[in-house]
């Protein structure tokens, strides 16, 4: 009993004297998160057998990855790594290519063990722990964690730099958070300044080359003298010097279009920083009048034509088999069709139908699928489907902005049966007018006043998509967004012309995608910025090599019997 009480009290000591040896960790690192890291340091030239290092996934508090000390010595400045494939070297522990350690709230600890003594999904325990961090980039506070471990939350990004900065522990035991010291002491000299945010805007939107303005963001500044270079555009500091203070925006202009830039901030000494800013497409919005067929390949509309994301989750709403598809119940999005301001009456007309619903529609609702949208932020014109008057499956009608019907509709429509449906709205007189099937303006209309703002110009067309649970599906094509009546009211046959299509824009491989709505070939011309043709070639399965064109931006010649269009292509 006497010997076994003597190991008891030597185990004691010797976790005790163990402290806190996790001396770094980054775990938000730029791009897809190649060099992150975990830094030990302990006394050196030190064994780390049956010591292991588990990492806790702050969403359940459990182990999702574990890693085995056994074999493993601290160097000759008692440090030791565990690193992602581009930083990890001799002895140290490879974690992984790229996102190996979640980004928080989560914790990394160190514990006496096996690997096998923490399988994934193993809950946090004090037990055998030696050591231990729980950290976030910019998370709420993780309760769970902080109980068994211990100590306080740190967050990366707390000086909104979690690309460039650590998490470091303090000679107190506590950690701070400052620029990386990857297999250096913590109090190593370092440099104070980092670049954070990153925004593009076009300074136009035409169908030519456009230049672009980029700022980039930066903090810890006016410690030292920085000299600020872009390998292309002017550097304008007027709205923050890193030489002078503390925290600004550096601003590069006259970029051209399809140029992506290279940002340095140098002091000649620990300082030698860098951003890479890619070029944003400036597309312009359309003129009326509008057509929209549709004709792109199956997946989100958004990032296809002009259409943008205006609220919700972005990829949310599709097009399928050449049609929109507005499906309330789903994850809610609104997507937005700009153009230049109308200040007078607008049209526009699409056929669509409606998906057989499971159960019947039932009671009058707010969830309206198609609207205008203004310049002072109002929607307007919007159309809504609600229970039929009597016989058929559904009404169709206008919904005011305060998202209630009005007492007149088109009635007992059916299921999977295109209608040709036309919407005018006069701003002046605030009213709002439908047609279903109509082939003059004089045809049976339904009025309706629409509360909106009449002292503004309309600027977009939109589709609404909510997660409501209390409408239907439908689905949309040959949208046409005019000034006048005449032009929108030809049926489907008529009116559909041929549409091409180009995917991915920008493109990131070796091929892209050219398809139109008609069959045949389809040739396509590309020329550089400077006029010249670089690609000559004729299209018949959809695919055209761009693996010889370097990077930056090009028009596409699109030709198919009659019908022509030019397109601007982005090459990164």
């Amino acid at each position: 009993m006497k010997h076994f009480y003597i190991l008891l009290l030597f185990l004691t000591i010797t976790t005790i004297s163990f402290g806190q040896v996790i001396n770094e960790v980054d775990v938000d690192t730029p791009e897809t998160d190649t060099a992150e890291f975990i830094e030990l340091l302990h006394t050196p030239n030190t064994s780390l057998d049956g010591l292991v290092v588990v990492l806790f996934n702050g969403a359940t508090d459990t182990s999702y990855n574990v890693f085995d000390l056994d074999g493993k010595t601290t160097d000759a400045n008692g440090i030791f790594i565990l690193a992602n494939s581009a930083l990890a070297t001799g002895s140290d522990i490879d974690i992984g290519t790229s996102n190996s350690l979640q980004n928080g709230p989560d914790a990394i600890a160190l514990y006496t063990g096996n690997a096998s003594d923490f399988p994934n999904g193993t809950a946090v325990s004090n037990t055998n722990l030696l050591s231990g961090v729980v950290y976030n980039t910019s998370n709420a506070d993780d309760t769970g964690l902080l109980a068994v471990i211990g100590g306080a939350q740190y967050n990366e990004n707390e000086n909104s730099s979690s690309n460039t900065q650590s998490i470091q522990r303090k000679t107190d035991g506590s950690y701070e958070v400052k620029n990386s010291t990857f297999r250096q002491e913590n109090s190593v000299a370092t440099c104070e300044l980092s670049l954070t945010t990153v925004t593009t805007v076009c300074d136009a939107e035409t169908s030519g080359t456009d230049t672009y303005t980029a700022t980039v963001g930066f903090v810890g500044g006016g410690t030292s003298t920085y000299m600020v270079t872009s390998s292309a555009g002017s550097v304008d500091l007027s709205s923050g010097s890193p030489t002078s203070e503390t925290t600004g925006t550096i601003t590069i202009t006259g970029i051209n279009e399809g140029v992506n830039i290279v940002l340095t901030v140098q002091n000649g000494t620990l300082c030698d920083l860098s951003s890479t800013i890619s070029s944003p497409t400036c597309v312009p919005d359309l003129s009326l009048p509008i057509s929209e067929d549709f004709t792109y390949a199956d997946g989100s509309l958004v990032g296809n034509g002009s259409w943008k994301t205006s609220s919700g989750t972005a990829g949310d709403l599709l097009v399928s088999s050449g049609k929109a598809v507005v499906q309330h119940g789903t994850p809610s999005e609104d997507v937005l069709l700009a153009f230049p301001p109308v200040s007078g009456s607008i049209y526009y007309g699409f056929d669509f139908s409606v998906i057989t619903q499971s159960t019947p529609i039932s009671g009058a609702d707010s969830e309206y699928f198609v609207q205008l949208k203004n310049s002072g932020s109002t929607y307007t014109a919007k159309v809504d489907i609600v229970p039929p008057s009597s016989t058929g499956d559904f009404s169709v009608g206008i919904a005011t902005t305060k998202n209630t019907a009005d007492a007149v509709w088109a009635t007992d429509l059916n299921y999977d049966t295109t209608y040709r449906l036309i919407v005018k709205f006069d701003p002046a007189a605030n009213i709002a007018t439908l047609w279903i099937d109509p082939s003059q303006e004089s045809d049976t209309q339904i009025t309706g006043e629409d509360g909106a703002d009449t002292t503004v110009s309309v600027t977009s067309f939109g589709f609404r998509q909510s997660d409501s649970s209390k409408n239907e599906g439908v689905l949309v094509d040959n949208l046409r967004i005019a000034e006048t009546f005449n032009s929108l009211t030809l049926g489907s046959e008529k009116i559909k012309k041929t549409s091409f299509n180009l995917y991915p824009n920008p493109a990131k491989n070796d091929f892209i995608t050219i398809s139109s709505n008609r069959s045949g070939s389809i040739q396509v011309q590309v020329f550089d910025i400077l006029g010249k043709q670089v690609i000559d070639s004729f299209v018949a399965n959809g695919r055209l090599n761009i693996s010889k064109l370097n990077t930056g931006m090009y028009l596409v010649k699109l030709t198919q019997k009659a019908a022509t269009v030019t397109k601007k292509l982005i090459v990164q």
